[in-house]
């Protein structure tokens, strides 16, 4: 669990002490805060331009792609995307911190997408969005509070406030992902499916009246035919299997919650790469806060000497930004993730899930469950041998079925339209209510 005077810390940035500290003031602000989303929304119906910034921290927490192409190709939107700093409260290095904004940048521009990063450097201080650009509808990221108070949800109460999760949530963590102070208070949170709305129902102080079920954005990707991927991949002499090593950054006790196997399985993949130089590829695919914890538990030497062997052999490389076309062109994953569990079974590739004990599936909510039970399961390194063995080079996927009726009961967006266009509906539907219902009824 985190320490108690980083949550004190918190509590003093953001002013909690008492508002979410008291029951009858926490449910109040959860009444107005509904109230101010629908009058911020009924204040746009006649505006000519609607601003709408994409507040976003780190590449691994952008799944907008093509909910930002659908407002941007609505001469009635203006979208862009507000990149700013992770983490502010967690001692962080700040060397690293900035080499993350230069990526996340990276990784928009490589988009083609509109963005600001709002930073003073003479005065050497990020800026208040809200004075400064003063968007309509702000859509966020992260519902944490490790970040500078302005960029939180207090700071934009009078807005239409959007959240859509960066992760598939299939993690047995409830209070984290529905009872936050934020998904309480956001105007509209976008869930996955029709079980999420239900977790939301039944964990959130909001009760869930402020969540939609709209698919999830992150996989839209898949289901668009016509995606033309580039090749991430290392170009090598001979064809190779392609497997992807994910592993997550719940590395110590500071963590609300602790799935990763990475200190278990770090030399072993390393290992297990050199082995079969010549018959697969890997890449390494850490999340992208690990390395921040790396550095602290480890040293900043040491990480970077870790993260620059996968970066130097022969058959491996490291994604540390986007990992979209590198799914696309895999042929099979090892992860201990809590959104990978569901996501890459959009692609109906072999997956093994790294576990830590026997009560590993205990960590997962109902959905992630179900998911779950779709894995190769890897305990020690000869079931992952056996896994890259068998399955990925021999080609013997037994689990290939079961991936597939998963995908048909559980994986498909609602009402027939992909997740982007169920999110742009709702937005218009809250802007104006009269027109959607004439539209829906047609």
């Amino acid at each position: 669990m985190n320490s108690i005077s980083y949550k004190i810390k918190l509590l003093l940035a953001y002013r909690d002490l008492f508002r979410t500290r008291v029951p009858l003031l926490y449910n109040r602000m959860i009444s107005k805060s509904q109230q101010r989303a629908r009058k911020a929304a009924a204040d746009l119906r006649d505006k000519e331009t609607v601003e709408v910034a994409f507040l976003l921290t780190i590449p691994g927490m952008w799944k907008l792609d093509y909910l930002f192409e659908a407002l941007r190709a609505d001469p009635r939107y203006h979208p862009y995307v507000v990149i700013y700093p992770y983490s502010h409260f967690k001692g962080f290095s700040r060397l690293e911190i900035w080499k993350t904004i230069v990526r996340t940048k990276q990784f928009i521009e490589q988009r083609g997408f509109e963005y600001i990063i709002p930073y003073d450097k003479k005065k050497h201080k990020w800026l208040n969005i809200n004075k400064e650009y003063q968007p309509d509808i702000v859509f966020f990221t992260t519902q944490y509070r490790d970040i500078e108070p302005h960029y939180y949800y207090y700071n934009f109460k009078n807005k239409l406030t959007c959240y859509v999760p960066y992760a598939f949530q299939a993690m047995n963590a409830y209070k984290l992902n529905y009872d936050q102070i934020a998904i309480n208070l956001y105007g509209l949170n976008f869930a996955e499916t029709k079980m999420h709305l239900d977790f939301a129902k039944k964990y959130s102080r909001s009760k869930g009246e402020n969540f939609v079920v709209s698919g999830y954005p992150g996989i839209e990707v898949y289901l668009h035919s016509e995606y033309i991927s580039p090749d991430p991949w290392k170009a090598q002499t001979k064809t190779k299997k392609r497997i992807i090593w994910a592993p997550h950054h719940t590395i110590d006790n500071t963590d609300d919650f602790q799935c990763s196997t990475f200190l278990l399985n770090c030399n072993i993949m390393l290992k297990l790469a050199e082995k079969y130089k010549e018959e697969v590829q890997f890449a390494f695919k850490p999340h992208q806060l690990l390395k921040f914890k790396l550095q602290k538990m480890w040293g900043y030497q040491a990480t970077e000497d870790y993260y620059r062997k996968w970066q130097t052999m022969e058959n491996t490389q490291i994604e540390e930004s986007g990992y979209i076309d590198l799914f696309i062109h895999s042929d099979a994953m090892i992860h201990d993730s809590g959104s990978f569990t569901t996501e890459y079974l959009y692609l109906h590739k072999p997956v093994m899930y790294l576990v830590a004990s026997d009560n590993a599936r205990q960590q997962f909510n109902k959905f992630g469950e179900k998911a779950f039970e779709c894995h190769y399961q890897g305990r020690n390194e000869e079931q992952i041998e056996q896994f890259i063995q068998e399955v990925v080079i021999g080609g013997n996927d037994t689990m290939k079925e079961q991936r597939d009726m998963f995908y048909d009961s559980y994986l498909l967006p609602p009402n027939g339209h992909l997740p982007s266009e169920n999110i742009v509906r709702t937005i218009e539907s809250f802007i104006s209510p009269k027109e959607a219902n004439k539209e829906n009824n047609q």
